[in-house]
């Protein structure tokens, strides 16, 4: 029936594993959980995360060093028993106990996948991690109507699942080895295959929200991987299609007028980023330093913090 894959990197699983079993066991299914440590540096969050080795119907494997997520969610799949994947992030929390039960239903055919959306929890958090909380309570926090309108391109690795054999004829492509947009090629590849993602509301609440600073370095190895998709993926035409930040790129690299946004980068991003770290960050600014970010790649392929 159902195999949960739950890659963990430096985060306490275990009141998540321990729910999500109690809810697998309470409907009488056939499961397993199956969780990939990928090399946590954190000693606590490791030896809290032993404990579930003595769980039943669990299994904690863990790596010696760091594989990167679309590693990890692959391999995680090639050991996987059951026909349904249930992909979920670590750092994250069921709203009820009906999460797994919402799923049931869908664990049906070989071409489905479904995604349940994510939460997030109203009270806000101190003004270090205010940043990640805006971006995902104004952007990522969607209906399953609204998510429908636009099907594949709203694909999120959060929080989905997919039958097995679907997912082994795709997997997540290991091009991108840092964070960012594994889920965007995904979606691509299933819309070529004529796979339409359905969307549910059955989401989870991200409960491990990055600080400022860590959010900000994951943005920017977000954009390092458009670059890396912009110059080696076959159907270019695809990506500028999908993602609006390409589609301004490539506009404003027509009218030749990158070296404009780079110098800006250069001159305000100090500026952008005292603002990204307030209590009021502006979500415009940040789309437009991103694409600054981006037009500094094309004349510095270094990393820049």
């Amino acid at each position: 029936m159902l195999s949960i894959l739950i890659p963990i990197y430096n985060y306490n699983a275990v009141d998540l594993v321990h729910s999500l079993h109690a809810q697998a066991e309470k409907l009488s299914i056939d499961f397993e959980i199956l969780l990939l440590d990928d090399a946590s540096d954190n000693t606590l969050s490791r030896e809290d995360n032993s404990v579930l080795k003595k769980l039943s119907k669990t299994k904690l494997i863990e790596l010696p060093t760091k594989a990167g997520r679309a590693v990890a969610r692959n391999f995680l799949a090639g050991q996987a028993e059951y026909d349904y994947l249930l992909f979920l992030d670590c750092d994250s929390e069921p709203l009820d106990d009906q999460f797994i039960a919402r799923y049931i239903p869908y664990c049906k055919g070989e071409s489905v996948v479904v995604c349940g959306g994510t939460a997030y929890k109203k009270i806000s958090p101190p003004a270090d991690f205010y940043l990640r909380w805006v971006y995902g309570t104004r952007s990522e926090t969607k209906s399953a109507e609204e998510r429908n309108k636009n099907p594949n391109s709203r694909f999120s690795t959060f929080n989905f699942l997919i039958a097995r054999k679907l997912f082994m004829s795709i997997r997540f492509n290991e091009l991108l080895k840092n964070y960012g947009h594994e889920d965007t090629l995904f979606g691509f590849e299933l819309r070529k295959r004529g796979n339409v993602i359905q969307h549910i509301d059955n989401p989870l609440y991200h409960t491990g929200i990055d600080t400022n600073e860590v959010y900000l370095e994951k943005t920017r190895q977000g954009v390092q991987n458009l670059k890396i998709l912009l110059e080696n993926y076959p159907n270019r035409d695809l990506l500028i299609k999908d993602i609006r930040l390409l589609r301004v790129y490539t506009l404003i690299e027509k009218f030749k007028l990158t070296y404009v946004f780079y110098v800006n980068y250069l001159l305000f991003k100090n500026l952008m980023l005292l603002n990204f770290k307030s209590k009021y960050p502006n979500l415009f600014l940040f789309n437009l330093y991103k694409l600054n970010y981006l037009c500094y790649l094309k004349y510095n392929n270094i990393h820049d913090l």
